[in-house]
């Protein structure tokens, strides 16, 4: 047999032996374990949280076959290997297969998928049993190991150090900058004429207010948003330029930049250093630039705190991480303490995670009330009840926050994070040797290290949940995959307030099998309690978001202070001049408003995407905002 024969014949066998023991058995096991949990279960080719494999397949397997095959149902395997499903399916494959809870099996592991709020609930509540799943986040490790990323006692001191800096002492500061940061944003709208401005990237304002708020109540600085670094389309001059002038110049580059910056980091630093890309180098000068900033700011705090210069310094963020390396802590023996790298890590996660979450959120409640004048106007005659003739700087944290959470306001709020929460899933993994849930009625035994995520987007709109009433359109619906009997892919913040009409209860009672009821709406005049697991935007349990009651804060002080004063509209300008707006009848202005509102209505259908929290990307909405009486299309 000739030698090249051979070669083949060897390397054919080889290969079907490495795909054999690589991919087929392994999924043949990881079958046999589906079936043995008795749930509902969906065979991929591959596990998509293998990074390099799933981009690869993404960018071949997936294509060839949306080339060749015909559009997929919900259910397909194509559709849900993908890493962004939740967004773009919701609840729609729950439905379809019948179940809230429900495997993909892959050759590389097991993943749960759940929108059962009883299930989410039983998770949540048993932190060893079902433990953070922090290999997810190793990427996020790039300045150091931090809050999100850690568990066991390491996270609970991370936890522990860091939680003073949210206290309702520093939520105060967060009212109080919020307050004086939003007025600022309101004036930079206005433009030569004294006449407000389109304001084409709402984004952009939103994140420079959110900055300089964090700035000002968790670092203890005046941080100066930049004018040089404005999207994604900077040029590369200017990029590099600017990622030396500032800690705010860094932080926006690094902001854009951050899923290549964290794929970069994981490789070897001489791999980036002598590399001839450039994009990779400018990435690269980025986290440096940024590293050095904060370690000047950790540097100049700990200076501070020694002098004791201020009594501040030691309840902010950057305090608190830089006491969390001292032996000795309120008088205490501390047997562990943060390490350079760990102060760094936190900084980073709280700075990024944070500021993009309140930014994002105000982002998309603003374009929600434009697209929804009718809610604004509820909104806005509830504040004219709170604040009267009252000014701004006569408003107060004590009185006025807890009538604007529990209102109108805050029901906005909490319909804002129902249909648009901050990130996709909240990740578990199941701990040793294996655990037993209750899900669809009968109890089940889940695999060891069996991947758990929790659908924030389907449970936030599961029917069996919700308070719900029949959809505004049954020839047009907000989703046309799913709820279609209902008005739960539509925003109705007037859902969370009491009392409800008595058919919204309907769907929350079909199911004889659940374990727990949503309970009524309260009778104190609070907003609607949600079943427990049924509404997770900052997660819940001993793991929830820390930064709550900042964003909270920070949103609804935001939102207070702009809607007592003004409107946000739909801008119009693609279409029409402002001296052509102000000649329409009342027809050809509400056509004109059709057309805006459903432009906007596609791109938070269509161009949602998740780069660490879940934002517009690629496109804008473009908004007005008038004085209250000054109004264009407000009496449509």
């Amino acid at each position: 047999m000739p030698v090249s024969v051979t070669l083949l014949a060897t390397f054919l066998i080889l290969s079907v032996a490495i795909v054999a023991h690589r991919i087929c058995l392994p999924l043949l096991r990881n079958v046999r374990a589906a079936k043995a949990t008795g749930l509902h279960y969906v065979i991929v080719p591959y596990y998509h949280y293998n990074f390099l494999t799933a981009r690869l397949m993404s960018r071949t397997l997936l294509r060839i076959c949306d080339v060749l095959c015909s559009r997929p149902p919900v259910t397909s395997w194509r559709l849900l290997v993908t890493s962004a499903w939740p967004l773009k399916l919701r609840h729609s494959p729950f439905k379809a297969f019948g179940t809230d809870t429900f495997l993909i099996v892959a050759p590389g592991g097991i993943i749960l998928n759940t929108a059962d709020a009883d299930v989410i609930a039983q998770i949540l509540g048993r932190g060893a049993e079902f433990p953070k799943a922090t290999e997810i986040y190793s990427s996020i490790n790039i300045y150091g190991k931090n809050v999100v990323s850690s568990d066991g006692p390491i996270w609970r001191y991370h936890r522990k150090i860091t939680s003073p800096a949210f206290s309702e002492k520093n939520n105060q500061l967060v009212w109080k900058e919020t307050l004086d940061r939003s007025r600022a944003m309101l004036e930079s709208f206005i433009g030569p004429d004294g006449r407000f401005r389109t304001v084409d990237h709402i984004a952009r304002d939103t994140t420079r207010l959110s900055l300089e708020v964090m700035g000002r109540a968790s670092l203890g600085e005046k941080l100066e948003w930049p004018t040089s670094i404005t999207n994604n389309s900077t040029s590369d001059k200017s990029c590099s330029k600017a990622v030396s002038r500032s800690f705010t110049t860094s932080l926006e580059y690094v902001t854009v930049h951050i899923v290549s910056i964290m794929a970069l980091m994981a490789l070897p630093e001489w791999v980036l250093r002598k590399t001839p890309c450039v994009a990779f180098k400018k990435s690269l000068e980025a986290y440096e630039d940024w590293g050095r900033h904060m370690r000047s700011m950790i540097s100049k705090r700990r200076s501070e705190l020694k002098a004791g210069s201020s009594e501040t310094t030691a309840t902010d963020l950057i305090g608190q991480l830089v006491r969390g390396q001292d032996d000795l802590v309120d008088g205490k023996s501390q047997s562990v303490s943060l390490t350079d790298s760990e102060v760094m890590g936190n900084l980073f996660v709280f700075i990024i995670a944070g500021h993009e979450t309140s930014a994002n959120t105000l982002q998309f409640a603003l374009l929600l009330l434009a697209l929804h004048p009718q809610s604004q106007k509820l909104v806005q005659k509830e504040l004219d009840k709170i604040f009267g003739d009252r000014s701004v700087s006569e408003w107060s944290f004590e009185q006025d926050l807890p009538v604007l959470l529990n209102g109108m306001l805050g029901a906005t709020l909490s319909e804002v994070l129902r249909l648009i929460s901050p990130v996709l899933t909240i990740p578990k993994i199941v701990a040793p040797p294996s655990q037993k849930i209750v899900a669809d009625g009968r109890e089940t035994e889940i695999p060891a290290k069996t991947l758990i995520r929790l659908c924030i987007p389907a449970v936030h709109r599961n029917p069996n949940f919700w308070p719900c009433g029949p959809p505004t359109s049954l020839d047009r619906p907000a989703f046309p995959l799913d709820n279609l009997d209902n008005d739960l892919e539509e925003f109705k913040p007037e859902r969370w307030l009491d009392p409800f009409p008595q058919y919204t209860y309907e769907a929350l009672w079909r199911n004889e099998n659940r374990s727990s009821r949503p309970p009524s709406p309260n009778s104190d005049n609070k907003l609607y309690t949600p079943a427990k697991g049924a509404y997770i935007p900052f997660s819940d349990g001993q793991r929830s978001c820390l930064g709550r009651r900042f964003a909270q804060v920070e949103i609804l002080t935001a939102l207070a202070v702009i809607l007592s004063q003004y409107t946000v509209e739909l801008a119009v300008d693609e279409w029409a001049s402002d001296e052509e707006v102000e000649i329409m009848g009342l027809e050809e202005r509400r056509e004109l408003w059709s057309t805006a509102h459903k432009k906007g209505q596609f791109a938070l259908q269509n161009k949602l995407v998740c780069i660490i929290t879940v934002q517009l990307n690629g496109t804008s909405v473009p908004l007005r905002f008038a004085k209250k009486g000054h109004e264009r299309f407000y009496d449509l």
